[in-house]
């Protein structure tokens, strides 16, 4: 029975340090992804299936776990980037279930589902995937079909132009670079110029460059996800191109943390009282912090360890990257137990201590 479950068991994506035995000596790494029966790591040192190892590791929280460990399977350099991912292991925990660390893993996991929260996808959304790479193509298809979303999956442009002509799709992510020499863009250029066809949003995967991104977004492309990229990210990059936006006297807001730093944006929500959901995306990592009335009640994020404050310390860290408010009432317990300015103060305290030359030379 244990086994049959295995192949259901939810994986949870989180990046947690962690470090496992090689011949040669230990090797440090971080996890993509968690789940009560193992986990993916991600790492060029790869050991050979079957091969068991000791793997450490250490959650959020700061709890250090013990595991032996068997490689189920590796995702090579080459077959990670026919994927769209990194490359890696997926290890599968050996030993008895009731081990004190595999019930410490599984009960940080029950707590991480908790504390997640759906982000409300349309189960009547209809797409088309334009990704001349079969494991890519598939991969996607299964990603959005698993978050609602209705998939036709295509390999070429003609495909997919093909299929726009059956039935209006209400996005369309294409590959920057298609077969035949055509490109993402050229897909965007001909869905424009088509009268029922101009406003479907479409966006592109490809190979991180600012090139590629501005020639994109000059095309009319409404976002560019860079390659290798996690599923959770795909599902809530598509899905946030096509939620459907209500007139209302409190718009969103989107755009660069490179032209808005994080710390202006939390100011103007302290200032304006404001209260919604703050999405954050850099490179892979995702982060939601939960305002209410102008203050952050709460912080999730996929790649942080530590209490929440530590978790926003790190966040305003970030000085690239993508950021989308979603107005909206905001409840429960305060996790964070201080304000906006608060933060902000201390933050730049600590950056000063860490950067003492910096300063002095400043007040000089």
């Amino acid at each position: 029975m244990v086994q049959a479950r295995r192949g259901r068991d939810q994986r949870l994506v989180s990046r947690c340090r962690v470090e496992f035995d090689r011949p040669s000596g230990a090797v440090e790494a971080e996890t993509e992804d968690l789940s009560a029966h193992g986990l993916f790591i991600r790492t060029d040192a790869l050991l050979p299936v079957g091969e068991e190892t000791e793997v450490r590791l250490t959650l959020p929280d700061g709890t250090f776990l013990a595991f032996k460990a068997r490689v189920a399977h590796m995702l090579t350099p080459h077959s990670a980037r026919a994927l769209g991912r990194h490359p890696g292991m997926g290890f599968e925990l050996v030993g008895p279930e009731m081990a004190p660390a595999r019930i410490k893993l599984r009960a940080h996991l029950d707590s991480v589902r908790g504390e997640i929260t759906n982000p409300g996808l349309s189960t009547t959304t209809q797409g088309i995937i334009v990704e001349p790479s079969t494991p890519l193509r598939t991969r996607m298809q299964r990603c959005l079909e698993a978050a609602g979303f209705k998939i036709t999956a295509v390999a070429s442009m003609p495909e997919a132009l093909d299929a726009c002509t059956q039935w209006r799709p209400d996005v369309i992510v294409s590959a920057a670079e298609l077969d035949g020499g055509m490109m993402g863009i050229d897909l965007a250029y001909a869905v424009s110029e088509h009268s029922t066809l101009s406003d479907v949003p479409i966006v592109l995967t490809g190979d991180e460059g600012d090139l590629a991104r501005l020639e994109a977004y000059r095309a009319g492309v409404r976002d560019y996800i860079p390659r290798p990229f996690l599923d959770e990210e795909l599902v809530i990059r598509v899905h946030r191109v096509v939620a459907p936006v209500a007139p209302t006297a409190n718009p969103g807001l989107r755009g660069n943390l490179v032209d808005i730093g994080l710390g202006t944006l939390l100011s103007l929500f302290e200032f304006e009282r404001k209260s919604g959901i703050l999405l954050l995306l850099r490179d892979g990592e995702i982060a939601r912090l939960f305002v209410s009335e102008g203050k952050i009640l709460k912080v999730e994020s996929n790649t942080g360890n530590g209490i929440p404050k530590q978790r926003l310390m790190r966040l305003l860290d970030w000085h690239v990257g993508q950021f989308e408010f979603s107005p909206c009432a905001i409840g429960g317990r305060d996790e964070l137990h201080t304000t906006v300015t608060q933060l902000l103060l201390e933050h730049a305290r600590v950056r000063d201590e860490q950067n003492p030359d910096k300063t002095s030379k400043v007040r000089r």
